[in-house]
């Protein structure tokens, strides 16, 4: 070989080695970098969380939401103050889910936006979306929507026989069955007026023979509350015009509207996502049904006379 083509070959080795030297290096660098931001990304969201706060969630009792804008309106209110992550409005069920950064926002501040907005507002239970309690625990979701233990406790009767507690199974069979309700209710639109649920009560205070004051007296000890228990009078509203006028249309057979009721009602608990997430109660829950499964559970339940049924078949 000529010393020519052997110089040359030395170079290109050369350059082929100083070549992959660069490449290497390069490859490093790029670690490197990507090694500082994401330290220093995760510092900066660690300054952000000690600044900012943990994501909390309140949820409120609303009065006055009479159509769809209603909810439009509280949900763009609770969205624009500073913290607030995500509002949850349910004009079926009077109420709304509002989470926010714990260090920028508060149950106050929000109550004062959605109040000035023009509707009364009561908070209902704070806690954290993981389910861990603040002053309430989430035992429970219902197409993600949480449940807290307080439901399950709360009677979903509204005559004095409320004041009876129901047995374990048959509470939480019913507060799901509810919850799954309402939010079938909130997708069909159905809108109970305040005036509607003035004459409820009104009707009540008549058939149980209590004046008003006997009344608000008994709600505040059975319900906490008075506004608890008019939203809770017109929860079953909403439930029952769900069923007379989307479900049992047209219907005058009593047979019928009991068979077409329990077969729709079936068929939105078996599609229902309900998801036990507090151990304790999934125990409870467990010894006092045989199961703590929501799609084997509702079934065993549906059969038994509870509140829930009791709306249901009228």
């Amino acid at each position: 070989m000529s010393s020519e083509r052997h110089m040359k070959k030395i170079d290109l080795q050369t350059l082929d080695d100083a070549s992959r030297k660069v490449s290497l290096g390069k490859a490093r660098r790029l670690l490197v970098a990507v090694g500082i931001v994401l330290v220093l990304a995760g510092g900066g969201y660690a300054a952000f969380r000690m600044i900012t706060g943990d994501v909390v969630a309140s949820r409120f009792t609303v009065s006055n939401m009479t159509c769809p804008a209603c909810v439009i309106t509280v949900k763009e209110v609770s969205e624009k103050i500073p913290g607030v992550v995500d509002a949850n409005v349910s004009l079926a069920a009077q109420d709304v889910t509002v989470k926010y950064r714990e260090k920028q926002a508060g149950p106050d501040q929000i109550r004062e936006a959605i109040a000035k907005a023009g509707y009364p507002i009561k908070l209902d239970g704070m806690f954290r979306p993981d389910g861990t309690g603040i002053n309430e625990t989430v035992v429970a979701t219902v197409n993600g929507k949480p449940v807290l233990a307080r439901d399950i406790d709360l009677p979903f009767g509204v005559d004095k026989s409320a004041s009876k507690k129901q047995e374990t199974a048959a509470a939480f069979f019913s507060v799901i069955g509810k919850e799954i309700l309402l939010q079938a209710a909130d997708g069909k639109t159905v809108v109970v007026q305040p005036q509607e649920v003035e004459e409820a009560v009104q009707a009540i205070l008549k058939n149980q023979g209590m004046t008003r004051e006997q009344l608000v007296s008994w709600a505040s000890s059975v319900y906490g509350s008075p506004e608890k228990y008019y939203q809770v009078v017109g929860q079953r509203l909403g439930i029952r015009k769900l069923l007379d006028e989307v479900v049992l249309e047209g219907v005058k057979d009593h047979e019928v509207k009991r068979h077409r009721t329990m077969e729709w009602v079936g068929n939105l608990f078996k599609d229902a996502n309900v998801q036990l997430v507090d151990p304790a109660f999934k125990e409870r829950i467990r010894t006092a049904g045989g199961q703590d499964d929501w799609k084997t559970f509702w079934p065993r339940m549906i059969a038994q006379e509870t509140e829930l049924k009791s709306l249901l078949i009228q």
